[in-house]
């Protein structure tokens, strides 16, 4: 679980998300993922979304789950990839000790206290999304993250992106392989 969630941090800072933005990122994906859940592939289709431009502003999941987990009540009243919002609302569920059910026009999903994480109805953008109480079924861990490859080379794009060009000042201070065979 922890190389997907390094790996889609990653992706997140080099799709231009703040440090702190890609690291709650990276850990809601990883919670996803431990519910068996497609979290990679929500956060590659937020970021191709989000570098086409194609986001509405106020829709970022990351964003409004980190302002939920916050304490604000932020306006839900739109949303790209809102599964990358229910590891957020997972959270809110353990302090409350309530399963909560997040439902738009078309996506739904509930979370438990125990950090059970369900998705029912996918979309890839809904509005008029709301929070309730709800009842849901203790849940079942994964501690493998399934990632498919197109998924995870895809993310590595944005990963690259955040990496220092190789310079000759910067090989003649020791970086990189050197001759060793390793480049």
């Amino acid at each position: 679980m922890s190389e997907i969630e390094s790996h889609c941090r990653k992706a997140a800072r080099g799709a231009g998300l703040s440090w702190g933005e890609a690291e709650e990122a990276g850990q809601a994906v990883r919670r996803l993922c431990a519910a068996g859940l497609a979290g990679a592939d929500a956060l590659l289709a937020y970021l191709t979304a989000r570098d086409a431009g194609t986001v509405k502003t106020g829709a970022c999941p990351i964003k409004l789950g980190s302002q939920m987990i916050d304490g604000a009540n932020p306006a839900l009243a739109a949303c790209h990839s809102p599964l990358l919002l229910l590891p957020f609302l997972s959270l809110l569920a353990e302090d409350q000790g309530n399963a909560l059910a997040l439902q738009g026009r078309v996506f739904h999903g509930m979370v438990t206290p125990e950090g059970g994480i369900y998705l029912i109805q996918p979309a890839s953008e809904d509005t008029d999304l709301s929070i309730r109480p709800t009842t849901a079924p203790t849940a079942e861990l994964v501690w493998r993250a399934k990632c498919a490859q197109d998924t995870y080379d895809a993310l590595n794009l944005f990963c690259q992106r955040t990496y220092a060009p190789e310079t000759d000042a910067s090989r003649a201070k020791g970086a990189g392989a050197g001759e060793d065979g390793n480049s």
